[in-house]
Order: C-alpha cells, then sequence, then structure tokens
C-alpha cells in the first residue's frame, strides 16, 4: 500500500512539473514580452545587431509559432526587423489564445424527435 502511495505521489510530481512547463499560446506570450523588453534594451543602447544568446532565443520561438516567420526573418539581426517580426508572431498568440478559450460548437444531437 505505502508503495502504491509513493508512485502515485511520484506520478503526481512529475505531471505538475510538466504543466508547469507545457508550451501554450499564453506562455509564449510571455516569452516574447520578455524577448521584446530585452530587443527595446538593444535599442536603447544603440546595439545594431542583437547579440547571439538572445538571437538565438527570438528565431526558437518564430520557429514554436509558425507560419514563415523564421524564413522572413532570414538571418537579419537587425533590432527594427526583429522587433516588428515579434510584434506581428504576438498578434498570431493573442489570437491564438482567444481561440483557445473559446468554447467550441459541437454538434448537438438531438433526443427526442
Amino acid at each position: 500500500m505505502i508503495e502504491r502511495t509513493v508512485l502515485e505521489i511520484q506520478q503526481h510530481r512529475f505531471w505538475s512539473w510538466q504543466r508547469g512547463r507545457s508550451v501554450t499560446p499564453r506562455s509564449q506570450l510571455r516569452e516574447t514580452d520578455l524577448l521584446m523588453l530585452a530587443v527595446e534594451e538593444c535599442r536603447v543602447r544603440r546595439l545594431p545587431l542583437i547579440p547571439t544568446a538572445i538571437w538565438r532565443r527570438i528565431v526558437h520561438l518564430l520557429s514554436q509559432v509558425g507560419d514563415g516567420y523564421t524564413t522572413r526573418l532570414g538571418i537579419d539581426r537587425s533590432v527594427d526587423r526583429s522587433s516588428e517580426l515579434l510584434f506581428e508572431a504576438q498578434a498570431a498568440l493573442m489570437k491564438a489564445e482567444v481561440d483557445r478559450r473559446r468554447p467550441r460548437r459541437d454538434k448537438i444531437i438531438s433526443l427526442f424527435r
């Protein structure tokens, strides 16, 4: 009985950890906000190119969002182009979050005719 309880606790810990790390439009929106702050910091510091660590994170996020953002970004590490595509990705993620939370209309089967 104790072994079963220990296994259930381990399972619960595993799945609660997985829930926190799952990729949702909301978590991606949070990440785009952080990346936008970093890009704006580059703009304030008048850096011509985005640093590599931030750039890799931007490319990874845009590839998760889809719609060919990474192909449109290409190898251009400029601050203006990156912020423009992050804004577009944020708009797509906001729409995806609204669609995800909107209740679906399933086909209603009539019980009585």
